[in-house]
C-alpha cells in the first residue's frame, strides 16, 4: 500500500491489581505501540515498577556475572528451554553456578597474577644474564656504589680518564648494559658521565644466584604455571558447555520479566490505578477489545480516542467498528506524540525497506516511497550494468546472500545484487545483447571500428556457431538479441536516458501532489505540485525541439506543436508555481533542467564499463591471442595462452566489483536525491510494539 498502516490511539484505563495480566495481554498482541506518560499530568504520577523486577533484576545481575565469567556468547546456537524448567530450577541453577564458578574463577585470578609476577621477575631479570655475577654480589657494600642500567654509549673509556681506574665495569655482550661498581665518593662524578652516555638506571632484581640460572627455574615456573591456567580454562569450557542452554534461557526470561515489571515506568498512575495512552493499528482494535473484554469484562476500561487521519491537523475520533464503546468527543488525555508509522509490504517489496529507513523513516501522512525503490532501483542498477556475464554472478550471490545472511547490512547488498541482477541480464540480454563485453551477434549499428585493425568479434564469431539476432516476433515486432551497442548507439542510449529521468521525475511529482493534497488539502496541492507537473511536461514536449535546433541543427519552427504547447504548459506551472511557493519558483527553475540530465549517468555508467571491457578483450582476445586482428594469427604459446586468460580474468573481475560500486551508489542516489527530493519529507516515527523475542526459551 502506498501510505503507512492507518493507527488508532487508545486509552486503557484499570485498578493496579490488574495490572500485570493487562501488560501479558498487550504484550502477547504484538501489535501496541505505547506512549510514555508525561511526568506533568495533575493528578497523576509516573508508575513504579512491580515488585518482580527487584528480585529479577537481582538474579539477572547474578547470571550475567556468571556469563562474563564463563565468556557465553549471547549468538551461540543452543537448545531451547521451556519456561517452566528455567521457573523450577533458576534458584538452584545460580547457587550451583555461583559455588562451582566462583572458586574456579578466583583460582583462574591468583594463576594469572602469579604468572604475570614471574614474567616480570623474568623481564627484570633478563639483562643481568650476560654479567658473570651472581645477585648476592650486587649489594651489600657501604664504601661501593652499584649502578645497573641501560646505556647508548660505551663510557670506559671517560670512566677510565677520570677515574684512574678506581671503578669495575661490566658489559653485555651486546655493549647496551652496563654494571658499574664505583666508590661511594667517585659514585656522583660517574653517574655524570654515564649520564652524557644515555644512560638509564634499572633496578635490581632480589635474591641470590646466577641470573642464567634463576631466568631458567623462572621459566619452568611460568610454564608450569601456563599448563595450570590452561587446565583452568578448559574447566571453565566445560562450565560454559554444560551450562551455555540454561544461563542464556534463564537471562533471557529474566529480561523478559524485568522488561515487563518496568513497563510501569511507562504509565499514569494514581494511589490504586493505572492509566496507559497507546497506538494500534486500526484493523487491530477489534482484537485488542476482545482480549480485554474475555479477561476482565467490564473490570479494565478500554476506550478509542481516535482513529488518525492523514491530514496535518486532523485529529477524528470515531467510534469503534462494532458501536460497542463509547468514544468521548475529544481526547481525555492528550500525551501529544507523533503518530507511530508501521510499513508493510508483500515479500519481494519488504526486502527494499532497509534503503527507505537508511534514509529515514516515512511520516504517517505521506506515501511510503519503499514500493518505488523497489522498482526503480535495481530497474537502474540492471541498465547501468546492462551485461548477462555479470547479471548471473550477481544473482547467485544476491541468492545465497538472501538466504544465508541475517545482518540487515548485508541483506541489503544481497538485495541489491539479486534484483538488479535480473534487470541485469533483461537489459543485457534484449537492450544490449551483451555478455562480459561481447555481444552475442552483430546487429545493424554494431560498434565496428572501435579499435582501428580489430574487428570486434561477438559470441557467434568466438564460439563458431549460429546465434540468431531475432529470437522471435510478437505481431510485427521482433524481440531482438540487442537493439543498441553501449559504445556504438552513444546518441540514442543518451536521448533514452533522458526521457528515463524525466518519467522518474514525473513519478516523484505525482507522488508529492498526493502527499500534499492528503495533508493540506486538493487547492495546495495544485498550486505547489501540478505546477511543477506541468513544468516538466513541459519540458518533456521542449526536450525533441531542443535537440533537433541545438544537435541536429534544425529551424526554429513556430508552427511546431510541440513547440507552443511545451511554452505554454511551462508558462502556466511556472505562474502556478509563483503563486504556490513565491520566487522561490523562479530559484528552482534551473534544476529541472539539472535534475533530467543527472539520469544520463544510466547510460555514462554502462559506457565506462563497456570501454572498460573492450579494453581487456583487445589485449586478451586480440593483441596475445590474435582473434580479431589484422594479420595475426592465433598464438599457441602456453604462457601466452595463460597470460591471455590472467588478463582477462582479473579484468573482468575488477569491472565486476567496480559495477557493484558504481551501479549501486548511482542507483540509490538517484532515488534519494532525485525522486525522493519531489515528494518524500521522512523523519516519523518507527512503529515498535510491546513485543518478545524468545531464542532461548519456550513457551509450552
Amino acid at each position: 500500500m502506498l501510505l503507512p498502516e492507518p493507527m488508532s490511539r487508545v486509552l486503557v484505563v484499570g485498578t493496579k491489581q490488574r495490572l500485570p495480566d493487562t501488560i501479558d495481554i498487550l504484550y502477547s498482541l504484538e501489535n501496541v505501540h505505547i506512549i510514555d506518560f508525561p511526568a506533568d499530568v495533575e493528578g497523576f504520577s509516573l508508575g513504579s515498577p512491580m515488585d518482580a523486577a527487584s528480585d529479577a533484576s537481582g538474579k539477572l545481575l547474578k547470571l550475567r556475572s556468571v556469563e562474563k565469567d564463563l565468556n557465553i556468547d549471547e549468538k551461540e546456537q543452543v537448545e531451547q528451554v521451556p519456561i517452566s524448567k528455567i521457573e523450577n530450577n533458576l534458584d538452584a541453577t545460580i547457587a550451583e553456578l555461583e559455588s562451582e564458578v566462583k572458586d574456579t574463577i578466583e583460582l583462574r585470578h591468583a594463576k594469572q597474577a602469579q604468572l604475570a609476577d614471574l614474567e616480570d621477575k623474568l623481564v627484570q631479570l633478563e639483562p643481568f644474564t650476560s654479567i658473570p655475577l651472581g645477585l648476592e654480589m650486587y649489594r651489600g657494600y657501604t664504601s661501593l656504589k652499584v649502578m645497573a642500567g641501560n646505556i647508548r654509549t660505551n663510557p670506559d673509556s671517560a670512566l677510565s680518564e677520570v677515574m684512574s681506574g678506581h671503578y669495575e665495569l661490566f658489559t653485555s655482550e651486546k655493549g647496551t648494559f652496563i654494571v658499574l661498581f664505583v666508590s661511594t665518593k667517585q659514585a656522583e662524578e660517574a653517574q655524570r658521565i654515564l649520564g652524557q652516555n644515555g644512560f638509564v638506571q634499572v633496578s635490581i632484581p632480589e635474591g641470590e644466584g646466577i641470573p642464567q640460572t634463576i631466568g631458567a627455574a623462572l621459566e619452568n615456573d611460568i610454564a608450569a604455571v601456563k599448563r595450570e591456567i590452561g587446565e583452568i580454562n578448559d574447566k571453565i569450557a566445560e562450565l560454559s558447555d554444560r551450562h551455555a542452554s540454561m544461563v542464556l534461557a534463564s537471562d533471557e526470561h529474566l529480561s523478559i520479566k524485568v522488561e515487563k515489571a518496568e513497563l510501569p515506568l511507562r504509565m499514569g498512575a494514581s494511589a490504586h490505578s493505572f492509566i496507559l495512552e497507546a497506538w494500534i493499528p486500526t484493523d487491530s482494535y477489534d482484537q485488542l477489545d476482545q482480549a480485554l473484554t474475555a479477561k476482565f469484562g467490564d473490570a479494565v476500561h478500554f476506550e478509542l480516542l481516535e482513529n488518525r487521519g492523514r491530514a496535518d491537523d486532523e485529529a477524528s475520533v470515531e467510534e469503534s467498528a462494532d458501536d460497542e464503546t463509547d468514544v468521548a468527543d475529544e481526547a481525555p488525555l492528550s500525551l501529544g506524540e507523533e503518530t507511530p508509522v508501521k510499513l508493510e509490504h508483500a515479500r519481494n517489496a519488504g526486502h527494499f525497506e532497509f534503503f527507505t529507513k537508511l534514509l529515514s523513516t516515512p511520516r504517517y501522512n505521506e506515501v511510503d516511497p519503499t514500493i518505488t525503490v523497489a522498482i526503480f532501483f535495481p530497474m537502474f542498477f540492471g541498465l547501468m550494468v546492462g551485461d548477462v556475464g555479470y547479471g548471473i554472478p550477481f544473482v547467485v550471490l544476491g541468492f545465497l546472500g538472501l538466504r544465508m545472511c541475517t545482518s540487515k547490512d548485508w541483506r541489503a547488498i544481497a538485495t541489491m545484487l539479486f534484483y538488479g541482477g535480473i534487470w541485469s541480464i533483461f537489459f543485457g540480454l534484449f537492450l544490449f545483447g551483451d555478455m562480459m563485453g561481447i555481444e552475442f551477434t552483430a546487429p545493424a549499428g554494431h560498434a565496428a571500428g572501435l579499435v582501428p585493425g580489430w574487428e570486434t568479434p561477438t559470441r557467434a564469431t568466438l564460439l563458431g556457431i549460429d546465434i540468431p539476432h531475432t529470437l522471435f516476433s510478437i505481431g510485427n515486432f521482433d524481440v531482438n538479441l540487442g537493439y543498441y551497442t553501449k559504445l556504438g548507439s552513444v546518441e540514442p542510449l543518451l536521448y533514452m536516458s533522458l526521457w528515463i529521468g524525466i518519467a522518474h521525475l514525473l513519478t516523484g511529482l505525482a507522488l508529492g501532489f498526493y502527499n500534499v493534497a492528503i495533508r493540506h488539502g486538493l487547492k495546495q496541492a495544485i498550486m505547489e505540485k501540478l505546477s511543477w507537473i506541468l513544468i516538466m511536461v513541459g519540458f518533456a514536449c521542449l526536450l525533441p525541439v531542443a535537440i533537433d535546433i541545438l544537435i541536429r541543427g534544425h529551424d526554429i519552427d513556430f508552427t511546431n506543436p510541440l513547440l507552443m504547447t511545451g511554452i505554454g504548459l511551462f508558462a502556466v506551472g511556472v505562474i502556478m508555481a509563483l503563486g504556490g511557493v513565491g520566487g522561490m519558483a523562479i530559484v528552482e527553475l534551473p534544476e529541472v533542467m539539472s535534475n533530467v540530465l543527472s539520469y544520463t549517468r544510466l547510460i555514462a555508467v554502462g559506457m565506462s564499463k563497456a570501454g572498460m571491457a573492450l579494453a581487456f578483450n583487445y589485449i586478451s582476445l586480440g593483441m596475445i591471442v590474435g582473434i580479431g586482428m589484422e594479420n595475426m594469427d592465433p598464438t599457441t604459446n602456453i604462457v601466452m595462452l595463460i597470460s591471455a586468460l590472467l588478463i582477462f580474468t582479473v579484468g573482468h573481475l575488477a569491472i565486476f566489483i567496480l559495477a557493484i560500486l558504481s551501479a549501486g551508489l548511482h542507483g540509490i542516489r538517484l532515488q534519494y536525491v532525485e525522486l525522493f527530493k519531489k515528494f518524500y519529507e521522512g523523519g516519523g516515527l518507527e512503529f515498535n510494539p510491546l513485543k518478545i523475542k524468545r531464542r532461548y526459551t519456550v513457551e509450552e
